[in-house]
């Protein structure tokens, strides 16, 4: 009796233990999605950041004089926009093709000004067609960590002078930081290609410029795969689940990290809890197996009697048999049999009680299928899931279809048809059922075939089924925070780069052209300032809305930053179909705008570019499109203009 409710209880515990484990296991997954979603919106951020930053020099160099002789005039300018700089910009300086210092958006005093010749950022942006960055680097006055963001400045198609602006790195953390409640060692990093660190959001001072502990070949692959995650020991000492992702416009890393001890400590207090409950009900069991054992001999005056209600399956029945002698000990035998058998049903019972309580704690809920009754039993917790009454509960396979999403039927019957056939060693699926107050509710479900006959087929499958809707919330709004402009809805950089990536594969296997339009809100700076920042917000919306409406709905309309739009065409027939959409768009974005009662005016300008016969990449089309939009404003604006590969 010992020895039965012994390995009873043991096996429960072994259960209890090896479902926790698999808990543990599922939660440290989370943790890891969750970790990747979250630095794939911090690179997103970081690309933001650098485009505020190029969309600053771009203004400022627009505005600015390439002459030494305007330099007083250059620094009362540059002076004038630095209040609009992003945040952590230290300065902004305008640059002679001599690297003469000849506008700072600093009070400097009189004197020699510094010269940038030498400097690698000046050297990279008089040969470049945007924007060159150079980082780690010394301020001259106040010696901090920054990154030199420079450009060309450009008039009648030639570099006439070198724009500059140097950010703090110490702020890059919290400047790209996408969680508002980050715990104090949740750590942000930055690496750049060579391994450095450029920024650290803990002990920022102490690691930035320093090299991190990547081997070359695992930066490599890192920068190669974009996006991932990992868990190691931080050059802190302390041990993080990392999420990793590549911006799209640097060869940057960015790092975001949580303490493995804390992302995990709620799962290690559950197991702890799981075992001490099995190791206490194991006791308990044991002392009952005990008194029983005690209760079991009864004399033999009663043995006919006796063996009759035995007979009938009276189990509870004891003889009352009190004898030492050999009658005595067959009425004993009597009774230990009748008592064996009524443990052996009640430990099945209480077996079965703790594992409905321990799916209950941990929020799971119980199915059995009976496949050669057709037959499924739910317990009381799935019932209550599926928008019934708690109360255990069977029916057939086919009404599954009453509760079950219409998109995630396939799904399901293709899972459980895997794990029935034997293609599959474990069923696993994730579908919506309709739960209380007709809502949908997210059901992650997991089992295997327990039993099988002779010939293989399969006669029963239990599993379990748990509500993650809220983790399917989480995943869905960081996602959505991560590929989604927060402002106007439409895709950011990170998503239009999948799309345009995506628009050439399907190009390349259809043979079907591709056009990509570059569009951009003519004077919106002068609006932003003169109107505010709200209206300004209010003209993008808007301008977000028309182009939406006036392309198709297969088209991807695209915010980079500021007021750059994009917008990929797909399947058309010629060059005359997307400079027709073009010339639409243009009409579209002309019309006034109404923003707090009173019509504002605006106009765009939009470069066009189609993607040629051989090209497999996205970078000369983005070049040739830039390069029409530029020819646009050049050209008065309010218009569209064109730019072939012959052209470029």
């Amino acid at each position: 009796m010992l020895l039965v409710t012994f390995a009873l209880g043991s096996m429960f515990v072994l259960y209890v233990a090896f479902a926790t484990a698999r808990q543990a296991g599922r939660d440290r997954e989370s943790v890891t999605d969750r970790m990747r979603l979250v630095a794939a919106l911090a690179a997103a951020r970081l690309d933001d950041h650098v485009g505020d930053i190029s969309q600053l020099l771009k203004a400022m160099g627009s505005t600015t004089l390439a002459d030494g002789s305007a330099t007083a005039a250059n620094d009362i300018i540059l002076r004038a926009m630095a209040v609009h700089m992003p945040q952590g910009v230290l300065e902004v300086s305008l640059w002679d093709t001599d690297g003469r210092n000849i506008g700072s958006s600093e009070l400097l005093v009189d004197g020699p000004r510094r010269n940038a010749k030498e400097s690698d950022y000046f050297v990279s942006a008089m040969r470049a067609t945007s924007l060159a960055i150079e980082a780690p680097v010394r301020a001259a006055k106040s010696r901090e960590w920054t990154a030199i963001y420079a450009m060309p400045v450009r008039r009648d198609g030639r570099v006439v002078a070198v724009i500059s602006a140097s950010g703090r790195l110490a702020s890059l953390p919290d400047a790209i930081d996408p969680v508002e409640d980050s715990t104090p060692e949740t750590v942000i990093a930055v690496i750049d290609a060579q391994g450095r660190f450029l920024a650290r959001s803990v002990d920022g001072d102490r690691w930035i410029g320093s090299q991190s502990p990547m081997d070359r070949g695992l930066l490599l692959r890192r920068l190669s795969e974009g996006r991932g995650s990992s868990e190691v020991v931080s050059v802190d000492g302390v041990a993080r689940i990392f999420g990793i992702a590549k911006s799209h416009s640097l060869p940057w890393l960015v790092y975001v990290g949580v303490p493995v001890e804390a992302a995990l400590a709620p799962v290690r207090a559950s197991t702890r809890d799981s075992l001490l409950l099995g190791l206490a009900m194991l006791a308990i069991g044991l002392l009952l197996a005990a008194w029983v054992a005690t209760r079991i001999t009864r004399p033999l005056r009663e043995l006919s009697a006796d063996a009759v209600l035995l007979g009938k399956g009276r189990f509870e029945h004891r003889s009352r048999v009190r004898t030492g002698s050999e009658i005595g000990l067959l009425a004993g035998t009597f009774n230990q049999m009748a008592a064996t058998l009524q443990e052996r049903i009640a430990a099945g019972r209480r077996s079965e009680e703790r594992l409905s309580l321990a799916l209950e704690g941990s929020e799971q809920a119980l199915f059995d299928w009976d496949i050669a009754a057709n037959r499924i039993y739910y317990s009381a917790k799935a019932s209550e899931l599926r928008g019934g009454p708690a109360a255990e509960a069977e029916i057939a396979p086919e009404e599954m279809r009453a509760f079950v999403h219409p998109d995630d039927i396939d799904g399901l019957l293709a899972g459980l048809q895997a794990a029935v056939g034997g293609e599959a060693g474990v069923y696993r699926a994730e579908f919506r059922v309709r739960g209380a107050g007709g809502a949908w509710v997210w059901l992650r479900s997991r089992g295997r075939v327990v039993e099988r006959d002779a010939d293989g087929r399969a006669l029963r499958l239990v599993g379990t089924d748990a509500d993650i809707t809220r983790s399917k919330a989480t995943e869905d709004e960081l996602r959505q925070r991560a590929e989604f402009d927060d402002l106007t809805g439409l895709p950011n950089r990170a998503l239009f780069n999948d799309r345009i990536a995506g628009a050439l594969a399907r190009a390349q296997r259809a043979g079907t052209p591709v056009a990509l339009l570059f569009v951009d809100i003519d004077h919106f700076k002068l609006v932003n300032d003169t109107r505010g920042h709200a209206v300004g917000d209010e003209l993008l919306k808007i301008a977000a809305t028309r182009l939406s409406e006036t392309v198709r709905a297969s088209d991807t309309v695209a915010r980079l930053a500021g007021d750059e739009f994009t917008v990929i065409l797909e399947g058309l027939a010629s060059l005359a179909e997307a400079q027709a959409v073009a010339a639409k768009l243009v009409e579209a974005l002309r019309a006034p705008m109404r923003i707090g009662g009173i019509p504002v005016g605006v106009s765009a300008s939009i470069g066009v570019a189609m993607l040629e016969r051989g090209e497999h990449d996205a970078t000369p089309l983005l070049r040739r499109a830039d390069e029409a939009l530029y020819e646009a404003k050049r050209r008065g604006r309010d218009r569209y203009e064109t730019r072939l590969a012959s052209v470029a």
